[in-house]
C-alpha cells in the first residue's frame, strides 16, 4: 500500500463549459464522499453561471479567460494540483456523466501501489450508459492502435474518468494535449515509464445539454486522435518529466 495512503490530499478536477444545470450536483456528491475530496471546477470560458453553482456547492473555481478547450482546462487543474501539492488528482466530467461514488474503486490500485494511472471504463462491466455505437466504434479502434503501444489492452481509451498519483501527475503537467487529449495521455503515460491499469465504472446519461462531439464530429475526432496517436508514438520520449516545480507560497 502507498505509505500514509489515509493522509494523501486528494485534488477532483472537474472542467467545465456551459454546466449550470449539472456542476452543482456533481460537486455535492464529491464533497459527500468520506473521505471527501478537495474540488476544483475549471469554468471553460461559460457564457452561463457554472462558476456561481459550483462555488455555492463548496467547489474551489478556476476561470480560463476564454474557451481555451478541454485540453488546456484540464492542464489548469494538473497547475493547480502540482502548485498546491496533492498526492492524488480525479478528473471527473462537469456533466454528470461520471459518478463520484467511483472515486474511492479508482483509487483503489494507485492506494495499493499497483499503479500510477488509473482509467474509469464503462465497458468492462458493461453496465450503466455506453454513448452512441458509432463512439463505441472508436474506442474499439483506438484501443487496437493503443494495445501495441501499452501492451496492455484498453477497453475505454477515451474515457476522461481517471485518477493519477504524484508520479503521473508530473507528466501530465509537463505536457498535455490541448485537444482530444485522452488517447495521446496513455501514450506519453507508458512511455514515461508510469503504470497504467483500468477499472471498470459506470456511467450516466447527461441530465442537462448536450455532449461536444456528436453527428459528423466523431468520424473528424476518430482521424485527428488516429494522426496525433502515430505522431506520439513516433516522438522520443522525455525521460526528464520529473523536477522542479511550482509549490503554493507558506501561509
Amino acid at each position: 500500500m502507498a505509505p500514509n495512503a489515509d493522509k494523501q490530499r486528494v485534488l477532483a478536477i472537474l472542467p467545465a463549459l456551459n454546466e449550470a444545470g449539472n456542476i452543482g450536483a456533481v460537486v455535492r456528491e464529491l464533497r459527500a464522499l468520506e473521505p471527501a475530496p478537495d474540488v476544483l471546477v475549471i469554468d471553460d470560458g461559460s457564457t452561463d453561471d457554472t462558476a456561481g453553482v459550483a462555488r455555492s456547492a463548496g467547489a474551489a473555481v478556476l476561470q480560463m479567460p476564454f474557451n481555451s478547450g478541454i485540453g488546456a482546462t484540464v492542464q489548469a487543474g494538473l497547475m493547480y494540483a502540482v502548485r498546491y501539492d496533492y498526492d492524488v488528482v480525479a478528473r471527473f466530467d462537469g456533466d454528470g456523466q461520471h459518478d463520484p461514488l467511483a472515486l474511492h474503486r479508482l483509487r483503489a490500485p494507485i492506494d495499493a501501489g499497483d499503479a500510477d494511472f488509473v482509467l474509469g471504463s464503462r465497458y468492462i462491466e458493461q453496465a450503466g450508459f455506453k454513448s452512441t455505437a458509432l463512439r463505441r466504434l472508436g474506442s474499439w479502434w483506438f484501443g487496437v492502435l493503443l494495445r501495441p503501444v501499452l501492451r496492455m489492452r484498453i477497453t475505454d481509451p477515451t474515457s476522461g474518468c481517471w485518477v493519477v498519483n504524484s508520479r503521473a501527475l508530473r507528466v501530465l503537467y509537463a505536457e498535455y494535449s490541448y485537444d482530444y487529449p485522452e488517447v495521446d495521455s496513455l501514450v506519453r503515460l507508458s512511455r514515461c515509464g508510469c503504470r497504467i491499469a483500468e477499472v471498470p465504472v459506470q456511467m450516466r446519461e447527461r441530465e442537462v445539454g448536450s455532449s461536444s462531439i456528436f453527428g459528423l464530429k466523431v468520424p473528424y475526432y476518430m482521424l485527428k486522435v488516429t494522426l496525433a496517436l502515430l505522431i506520439a508514438w513516433l516522438r522520443p520520449a522525455d525521460p526528464a518529466v520529473a523536477g522542479s516545480f511550482p509549490r503554493a507560497p507558506s501561509p
